[in-house]
């Protein structure tokens, strides 16, 4: 029992994020797109995927990206993603040590890596 929380990280205890769209990029790997839905993550940290048919497994995020806020047609590679980030949430996850074909649109990805 933790009464005060310890052992748990808060800052990714309810996040979520739906996968849009998955594609690969010729020596960077595995990435995800689509939008944290709860809470927040940061990069380095295992999340589980949860799959349509109920299956999981975990996965590293890599590194994080998005639009530039504020110059258009550039990206930033921020140390968190957030539900409320720029762009209604919307991310890319570089994913570490995976394949394309594990992971399709309506896939979660959520907090724990035994989640």
């Amino acid at each position: 029992m933790h009464l005060f929380g310890w052992g748990k990280n808060k800052d990714t205890a309810d996040f979520s994020f739906r996968v849009d769209d998955v594609f690969h990029i010729k020596g960077h790997g595995v990435v995800v797109t689509g939008q944290v839905t709860a809470g927040k993550v940061r990069k380095g940290v295992r999340v589980t995927c949860v799959k349509a048919d109920g299956t999981s497994f975990p996965c590293l995020i890599q590194k994080i990206e998005q639009p530039d806020p504020s110059v258009r047609g550039q990206f930033v590679h921020p140390d968190y993603a957030s539900a409320d980030g720029p762009f209604q949430g919307s991310y890319a996850f570089w994913i570490a040590d995976r394949q394309p074909s594990e992971f399709h649109s309506g896939d979660r990805l959520i907090a724990g890596e035994n989640a």
